[in-house]
């Protein structure tokens, strides 16, 4: 159990890294930036009855 695993811990250190930065330029979105175009993208607004 003294085997040094010293090559195992930076592959891994190295693949969350660039997971982690693809993450954060990608706007913290997976698969990119949402953005609004036009009325249509927003969510539906919930009205009251005045009845």
């Amino acid at each position: 159990m003294n085997q040094d695993n010293g090559t195992f811990g930076w592959i891994i250190g190295g693949i969350v890294a660039v997971a982690a930065a693809i993450f954060i330029f990608s706007g913290g979105e997976l698969g990119g930036k949402k953005t609004v175009e036009a009325d249509q993208d927003l969510p539906p607004i919930a009205t009251s009855d005045q009845n």
